[in-house]
């Protein structure tokens, strides 16, 4: 099985297992964003969103993700994170200018 794989210069393998895509009318510019889950080899998941926000404190974008022990819990806690981050920055809506996307390749 790939989780038992020991291979020369490898430090991990990392497996796409899910890929959402997540609608906030009202919220986002262009109404929706994906959300990515990989399970790693240790059995846990983890969630990245294709979308990062310009934080208010230093301007600098910031991607959203979350870690755990289901694809589920993985998606409802990188959720929860881009919310929180929402809510930390006062963001009612984002703007065009408010957010920056992955590179096209990473989705």
């Amino acid at each position: 099985m790939w989780h038992d794989l020991k291979l020369d210069k490898v430090s991990g393998i990392d497996k796409l297992v899910a890929e959402f895509t997540i609608w906030m009318i009202g919220v986002l510019p262009y109404a929706k964003m994906k959300v990515k889950v990989s399970e790693t080899q240790d059995g846990l998941y983890t969630g990245k969103t294709d979308i990062a926000i310009k934080r208010k404190f230093d301007g600098y974008p910031e991607w959203a993700g979350g870690i755990g022990n289901t694809i589920e819990d993985a998606l409802e806690k990188t959720i929860k994170n881009f919310n929180e981050m929402l809510q930390e920055d006062g963001i009612e809506k984002l703007t065009p200018e408010d957010i920056e996307y992955s590179e096209w390749s990473d989705f």
